[in-house]
């Protein structure tokens, strides 16, 4: 019979109860026997890993265990206990396995399937070490403990990883549905080795204790291998991504631990390193290839726009949560270029054009120099000036950002310009730019529709309609967002209605006003409820198709 098709159904001891589980068609489904209480569900999508065990506690009895084996962490047999509150980790210094004299990066490098015990091992002492010597040594196992992620606060959007612990006399019981578990699991499309570049100075500078505290426990109970470089200065990422020193085959992702800073360089980087390994000029190039490496990011930098639009929430164990289960999202990425005409509009936010189009058309010294790439939001004006302002004050950590914002907000300095940008023509039917009006109060979700269809439609930007708008004036910022750029202290950003990856860019104007209202533009935005008034010069009816 398929194992697809065949139906896993026995009674197990529960946290001291008897308990009717089923196991069908990627579903695990718990209920107690002559209870009430409505059934337990989680799918095997959230299951993140399963591990035979001879106690509850899942740590190995003296008699099990090698003499030069660590105990391994403990845990609780509690049904829903959060594992990250039970475990107990061992904590010793991080070693380097290697230093580049290039890049003066530290690199540490955490197996999971080695089975030579060395000084990485007492970091990494993971449970399928504990399951080969309980094997090896035919113990009785006769609990079963699944470590299953789960949403415990929908409004948070706050995921964690809890434990079920199955306890049946007959051992082979519990193997055959281990078996069936892990056999499941390893079907799953998660990544098994990532390489993890780490900015320890970012934010209020906790990425490294961060990362002690969640990431590796989390790894290592997932079965994880990670490498592991902490930079020591700034474009370190990008010269270790462009340097191709680094086998980008060797891993199915690549996760940065930092702020938006951090994320920026990395798919910089990977966006450059891919154009160099197919022969492209990354000066001006013909088009921008799309990198085939899923990236991931891990929240410890000063305001985590990236992570918080992604996941809702800019919790730690919820992003690493996600990227262990291998949930992806498609996410915009736009192109800033420097015209050769010096004479016309010295530089413009471009698309980023990844059709796939070779063709060199007018010749490479005809096309926009290619300055850098953005996926969140580039800006001139206000927030533009508090960014670069407060480089000059990191030693303050996050608290530069207010300083620099409130002595920008009191000069209240208006910017002249003139903004050129090509819209879409509406269609006979409503146009594409009607059915991606920003304020049409369709917030991206998951599972969005909007971003599907984006994906799944190819579209040829020669072909498209488009009509050319200026618009002048003194403007307070004029912004570029790919996101919604909403943080804990703006819990709806600039836009609240802007997709991940529609494959438009939200032109965000703000026009040049009085204090008076610029302090109710910032009351408003800091605000979890109240709309943007448009009387105070708010735009954000341009959209710009990428």
């Amino acid at each position: 019979m398929d194992k697809h098709n065949e139906v896993l159904l026995n009674t197990f001891v529960i946290s001291k109860k008897k308990y009717r589980v089923f196991y069908n068609a990627g579903a695990l489904v718990w209920e107690a026997e002559n209870s009430k209480k409505g059934k337990t569900t989680v799918h095997i999508g959230d299951i993140i890993s399963a591990r035979l065990s001879a106690t509850a506690s899942g740590r190995i009895s003296t008699k099990h265990a090698a003499t030069n084996i660590p105990t391994n962490y403990g845990t609780t047999s509690s049904t829903h206990a959060p594992i990250n509150e039970s475990l107990v980790f061992d904590r010793i210094p991080v070693l380097p396995t290697s230093e580049s004299t290039t890049t003066n990066a530290t690199v540490n490098t955490v197996t999971t399937t080695t089975s030579n015990v060395n000084s990485y091992d007492l970091l990494n002492n993971d449970a399928s070490s504990e399951e080969n010597i309980i094997n090896e040594s035919n113990a009785i196992t006769n609990y079963l403990i699944i470590n299953y992620a789960r949403l415990v606060s929908p409004r948070t959007c706050k995921w964690r990883v809890q434990q079920l612990v199955l306890f049946n006399s007959e051992q082979r019981i519990i193997r055959l549905w281990y078996n069936r578990l892990s056999d499941d699991i390893k079907d799953q499309n998660r990544p098994k080795n990532l390489l993890i570049f780490l900015n320890p100075y970012g934010g209020k500078q906790k990425a490294f204790a961060l990362f002690e505290k969640y990431g590796k426990p989390l790894f290592k109970l997932a079965h994880v291998d990670i490498n592991l470089i902490i930079t020591q200065r700034a474009q370190q990422i990008y010269d270790i991504m462009t340097s191709q020193t680094i086998n980008l085959n060797c891993y199915d992702g690549i996760v940065c631990c930092g702020g938006d800073g951090t994320f920026a360089e990395l798919f910089n980087g990977l966006v450059y390193r891919t154009m160099i390994d197919l022969g492209l000029d990354i000066r001006n190039p013909p088009y921008l290839p799309k990198p085939s490496i899923p990236i991931g990011i891990i929240p410890a930098g000063s305001t985590d726009t990236v992570a918080y639009c992604l996941n809702g929430t800019t919790d730690v164990k919820t992003s690493i949560i996600h990227i262990i289960l291998g949930q992806s999202y498609g996410l915009d990425v736009s192109s800033v270029y420097r015209k050769r005409d010096v004479d016309s509009n010295p530089s413009f936010v471009g698309p980023a054009n990844t059709s796939g189009s070779s063709d060199d058309v007018g010749g490479a010294t005809d096309r926009p120099q290619l300055l850098k790439l953005y996926a969140s939001v580039i800006s001139y004006g206000f927030l533009g000036d508090v960014t670069s302002d407060s480089e000059n004050y990191r030693w303050m950590g996050p608290k530069r950002y207010e300083y620099s914002g409130f002595k920008k907000f009191l000069r209240n300095r208006g910017y002249k310009g003139s903004v050129g940008v090509l819209l879409e023509k509406e269609t006979a039917d409503g146009g594409a730019s009607m059915r991606n009006n920003p304020n049409d109060g369709v917030r991206c979700l998951e599972n969005c529709q909007r971003c599907q269809l984006a994906v799944a439609k190819v579209i040829n930007r020669d072909e498209l309609e488009s009509e050319e708008k200026i618009i002048n004036g003194k403007f307070l910022m004029v912004n570029g967002a790919n996101i919604s750029c909403a943080c804990s202290r703006s819990p709806q950003g600039f836009n609240p209605y802007c997709h991940l990856g529609d494959g438009y860019i939200d032109l965000i104007l703000v026009r040049h006003t009085s204090f008076l209202n610029n302090i109710r533009l910032l009351l408003a935005m800091s605000s979890k409820s109240k709309k943007i008034p448009k009387n105070i010069g708010f735009d954000t009816s341009l959209q710009y198709k990428i």
